[in-house]
């Protein structure tokens, strides 16, 4: 079996932050559930619980217009690595056990690697909002 290369997941996540659309990022948005426990019943995926949610709540103040401080290229990046998490029947089938995730954890690492700094910077904003929140309520 061949392993599921970086270079293979590099253009994934190109040729799916190039094709990304309004509709896909509420595509994902809809399958936040699905996508969370594929991810949590993942030994190769669920190391990545946290960033997940993190992609999930940017994604969600990005539709609500809370959050644009981030390149379309990035939210497509975000959006085509978690859709890709929903394909069963991607580079390595999912129902392999054990290898057939491995694929989805590389484009998943992948791409948070790529877009580490609008992470950070997202992370930020959050943060500066709860604290923002919690002044209100003081």
């Amino acid at each position: 079996m061949q392993i599921f290369s970086t270079k293979r997941a590099q253009k994934v996540l190109d040729n799916g932050a190039a094709d990304a659309t309004e509709s896909q990022i509420n595509l994902a948005l809809s399958n936040r559930q699905r996508i969370l426990n594929k991810v949590l019943h993942s030994v190769s995926l669920s190391p990545y619980i946290d960033q997940v949610k993190t992609l999930f709540s940017l994604l969600q103040d990005y539709v609500k217009g809370d959050y644009r401080e981030i390149p379309w290229w990035s939210l497509g990046s975000i959006v085509t690595a978690l859709l890709y998490i929903l394909l069963p029947f991607d580079a390595m089938p999912d129902f392999i056990p054990i290898a057939g995730f491995l694929d989805d954890a590389v484009v998943l690492k992948l791409c948070l690697d790529m877009i580490t700094k609008d992470l950070v910077t997202y992370t930020q904003f959050r943060a500066q909002e709860v604290s923002k929140t919690s002044e209100a309520g003081s």
